[in-house]
């Protein structure tokens, strides 16, 4: 095999891969939150964490020591589950190029991005209801 029909049959997959809205969307999405997983660790630990233990705080009926000691246990517990949902993005990243030809049969599957974080940027397309027929290029109204 020599390098232009390498070449051609690499461009051919990729084509094939990135053929749909939904893969492209899907695929974006799971860089986009495994590039921030670090950063959502912490902020998402710390807003999430500060919240479960404001509701240990009124669950105990207790004061404002309880939250300051439960506090640093919810921010791990909360740090630890946007880890591995990032991770989950990760491990989904490389699928992306078997959901595109998937998406391309007719009777195949609709992708869409993972629906662990909502209200994304990739996420807008799926919220409007409307989708791009993979084959014909064509907009499908909501409700079909």
């Amino acid at each position: 095999m020599n390098a232009r029909k390498a070449l051609i049959s690499v461009f051919a997959l990729t084509a094939m891969t990135l053929a749909s809205c939904g893969t492209i969307n899907r695929a974006g999405k799971d860089i986009m939150i495994g590039v921030a997983t670090p950063v959502l660790m912490v902020y998402g630990g710390a807003t999430d964490g500060l919240t479960t233990s404001q509701n240990v705080r009124e669950g105990m009926g207790s004061g404002a020591v309880v939250q300051v000691a439960a506090f640093p246990f919810t921010f791990f517990y909360h740090a630890i589950e946007h880890g591995i949902y990032g991770f989950a993005h990760l491990v989904d990243l490389p699928f992306c190029a078997i959901y595109g030809p998937a998406e391309l049969h007719p009777a195949g599957p609709e992708i869409m991005p993972l629906d662990i974080y909502q209200g994304t940027w990739f996420d807008s397309w799926a919220e409007a209801g409307a989708s791009t027929d993979a084959e014909s290029g064509e907009m499908i109204p909501s409700g079909n």
